[in-house]
């Protein structure tokens, strides 16, 4: 049970990251008018890459600091 919630914190908190970045960007983009800044939603698209990463390889879905 208790590695079911760690599970979804861990995604929790992958996916309020993301969204703010996403909303980062967008703001960004509305505001300087440039396309080009979209380019840095790639940073966004790794956290899915570390996430998988950081699950399969812990055996609490974050690691020891």
């Amino acid at each position: 049970m208790c590695r079911i919630i760690n599970f979804l914190l861990a995604l929790l908190s992958r996916f309020l990251f993301a969204v703010h970045g996403v909303v980062t960007v967008w703001r960004v983009v509305a505001v300087k008018g440039e396309p080009l800044y979209w380019l840095l939603l790639m940073g966004v698209a790794l956290l899915g890459v570390e996430m998988a990463v950081t699950i399969k390889c812990t055996r609490n879905a974050e690691w020891k600091w």
